[in-house]
């Protein structure tokens, strides 16, 4: 069969359907173009993986804006803040946002002065530079792994000729940390000298430093240098005294059980800087410097101090007669004692004592008491001459603020687990549904193409056949067999015939 007998054959077939078939007919195929649709689409979610997740509004618009230019597919859910595209192009789309530039978060840093304009002022030139610079530190700060977002607003005066007239620059930085992370003081102070640094003229107190919640993270950098110190030596101590915690409580742990024990310690430190001189020893005297004078005379020639008094009255040595020679040696010597001093400077943060309380929820007895204090004062490095104390006690802990959390905990995770298998069940059920439903219009639809017939002709009036009563001289076989069916079916002969009159 040949396409335009087909196609002449449904619709002779579709003519001879009813308005009413029509219409069911219509709507059977909407009903299963619409299924189909949605099982694609359903389908199609599988298919596709997040791109970037927890995005702001600014830096979903700047990814999704270059998704368009590279003309790939891609899906917005949770409000904008996840963008989806095809699984297996995810990391090939990744490679290409970083190397166009898409993953900046929506700024425009220094290559805004990539293209030059013509025409352009002196303050709108300001204007780009403060906006590039604010950028470019912007994108240096968010390489912290503590922070996931960051704002920075520069104040830059413009310069004038006079020094008393020129305003200082600041600049401030918002910051929005990840969950459960927090900056240290060094790194608040590295944050406040890159801005500085990058800033002509700003100076670290300029510099104000805040996060999402509003605490002034600057603040610890604007007290003293004593007070920083303090605050140094507090942390030091702090930190000492939770190591040594630690390590009570994983040993009582091993022996009690976990929420068994608890223990708590108290450092005490010493951060003053003292010099003591210790001792002082005086040695040997020794020779530090000497100094010798020889005078030799061997003729008879005048000798003697010269002058007029020498001239006039010769002057020999005593026992040596007049025209012998004489000698004369004098020798000078400087004597230092020698001496050794020992100087001791005590270092900051001697640790001048220890007291460790140890809470055990249990019954003990004296021996078991004995026990943990040993176990105790070996996990703390104990030293009785420093006057360390340790106490250890028997008391029995209150549970029921933890039992009510751990109630609650429990409450909430079976709901939660709830909820995502009751979501779970209607997702699956709604696309069971919507998938019977379809096969069922399919079914149907097909069902009704097979069995929807064009209807009867019907015949208004049967005109009976007069037959001449002379017989024929010759009789045809078939017209006998033919009279003979009439005799025996006379309905089925009649709507044959009326069918053949009907089409006549």
């Amino acid at each position: 069969m040949t396409l335009p007998d087909l196609l002449a054959q449904l619709k002779k077939r579709w003519q001879a359907f009813s308005a009413t078939q029509k219409a069911s007919i219509v709507l059977a195929g909407i009903g299963l173009v619409a299924a189909l649709f949605y099982l694609n689409t359903l389908i199609a979610q599988f298919n596709y993986a997040p791109l970037f997740h927890g995005l702001s509004p600014e830096d979903a618009g700047a990814i999704v804006q270059k998704l368009d230019e590279m003309k790939v597919n891609y899906r917005l859910t949770d409000g904008g803040a996840t963008v989806l595209v095809p699984k297996k192009e995810m990391y090939k789309i990744r490679a290409n946002l970083a190397a166009g530039g898409g993953l900046s978060g929506g700024g425009i840093g220094f290559e805004l002065f990539d293209k030059t304009k013509l025409g352009i002022t002196d303050f709108e030139q300001q204007v780009n530079y403060q906006r590039a610079l604010q950028e470019e530190l912007r994108r240096t700060i968010v390489q912290l792994g503590e922070v996931e977002q960051a704002r920075v607003h520069l104040v830059i005066p413009q310069k004038s000729v006079f020094v008393e007239e020129q305003q200082k620059p600041s600049a401030s930085v918002a910051l929005k940390l990840k969950p459960l992370e927090h900056l240290k003081p060094e790194q608040v102070e590295g944050i406040v000298a890159l801005v500085c640094g990058a800033v002509e003229g700003l100076k670290p107190e300029d510099v104000h430093v805040i996060d999402m919640s509003g605490n002034v993270l600057s603040d610890v950098l604007a007290g003293t240098g004593q007070a920083r110190t303090l605050k140094n030596q507090q942390d030091l101590q702090r930190a000492y005294e939770r190591e040594l915690e630690r390590r009570v409580m994983h040993v009582l742990e091993k022996i009690f059980g976990p929420g068994k024990a608890v223990a708590m310690v108290s450092a005490d430190f010493d951060f003053s800087q003292q010099e003591t001189v210790t001792t002082i020893a005086y040695g040997a005297p020794t020779v530090i410097s000497e100094h010798t004078v020889t005078e030799q005379n061997a003729s008879g020639t005048a000798a003697g101090v010269p002058g007029t008094g020498s001239n006039l009255v010769p002057t020999y040595p005593a026992g040596t007669a007049g025209g012998q020679g004489y000698s004369k040696q004098e020798v000078t010597r400087n004597y230092q004692v020698g001496q050794r001093e020992e100087r001791v400077i005590q270092v900051p943060g001697r640790l001048r004592r220890l007291a460790t309380s140890v809470v055990v929820d249990a019954s003990l007895n004296q021996a078991t008491v004995k026990r943990v204090q040993d176990v105790v004062a070996g996990a703390i490095g104990y030293d009785s001459e420093r006057g360390d104390q340790i106490q250890v006690a028997s008391i029995a802990f209150d549970k029921s603020y933890q039992k009510k959390l751990e109630a609650e905990m429990a409450a909430a995770e079976a709901k939660a687990k709830a909820e995502a298998r009751r979501e779970e069940i209607l997702t699956l059920i709604k696309q069971g549904v919507i998938g019977l439903a379809g096969l069922v219009i399919l079914l149907l639809f097909v069902r009704w193409l097979r069995r929807l017939k064009p209807p009867a002709p019907s015949i208004e009036e049967v005109i009976p056949v007069q037959v001449s009563m002379q017989p024929p001289p010759k009789v045809d076989e078939r017209f006998v067999q033919v009279k003979q069916t009439a005799e025996k079916q006379p309905e089925e002969v009649a709507d044959v015939l009326r069918v053949w009159l009907t089409e006549e």
